[in-house]
This record gives structure tokens, sequence and C-alpha cells, in this order.
């Protein structure tokens, strides 16, 4: 079978001047949309998990039911204010704000120490001389 340009050109019809325009719209949201999205996933596994309806979900966020469902359908704007509600009822984070501004710096010590009871009471103790003999080995200790 040949290819037939002109059967083509009779069958497709050119987009609407509406459709483009979604189009130009959701590119170029496409960003923000994407992730309430993946907010709407995420609100989806909490009801399920959970057990909860959407009108429950929107008593214990204070909306509307219906702003809940459009939540859910992840086509929503949200606000920063919306976005702390839902994590308040889900009790977890579900939007992470990067913070380079904070280092962390991790300091792991082969070993642990932990002294008897009656270390605290010592004299050595006292005067800041800890000494071996009141160590007590921890179950961890390698041997």
């Amino acid at each position: 079978m040949a290819f037939n340009p002109e059967k083509l050109a009779a069958l497709a019809k050119p987009r609407s001047e509406e459709a483009r325009e979604k189009a130009r719209i959701r590119k170029e949201n496409r960003n923000w949309l994407r992730m309430s999205q993946e907010i709407a996933l995420c609100l989806h596994y909490y009801l399920r998990k959970a057990g909860l309806t959407q009108k429950e979900l929107a008593d214990k966020m204070g909306v509307s039911a219906v702003y809940v469902g459009k939540l859910l359908k992840g086509g929503e704007n949200m606000t920063l204010e919306t976005i702390c509600k839902i994590q308040n009822v889900i009790c977890e984070n579900i939007v992470a704000i990067a913070k380079p501004y904070v280092s962390t710096t991790v300091i792991s010590f082969p070993f642990q120490y932990r002294f008897s009871p009656d270390a605290i009471t010592s004299e050595r103790f006292s005067d800041n001389q800890l000494s071996h003999e009141n160590y007590v080995p921890m179950a961890n200790d390698a041997a």
C-alpha cells in the first residue's frame, strides 16, 4: 500500500485555537503542574492508607470537599498555606526546601564509653579524672 498525502490531508484536521492555547499554558506551567500532580498522588496514597474519604480530609484541613477534589485532580496551583495544611494533616513533609546555609558535620567515634553509676560519685569523677577503672563495656563493644 502506497502512502497517499492527499488522503492524509483530507483526514487530518488542524488543531483548534483553543487546543493550541491549552497546550501553550500547559507548557508554560509544566513545573508547578508536575509538583501539583505529585502532591495529588501523595494525597491519594494518604487517603487510601488512612481509609479516609475526601470529605473527612477536607474537614481535617478546614477546606471544602470540592477544593480537596480539585487538589486530587493534580491541576491546582496551591499556596504555601494549603501545602502546610496538607503536611499538618498527613504528618509528613511533602515539599522540601533546600537549606544551603545549613551545614552538618557528622562526627563518629569507633567506640562508646559508658560509666557505672558509682563513677559519678567517685572522687576521680568529681576531679574530672575519668578512669578506665569505672568503664563498663557496652553490649556492642568489640571483645
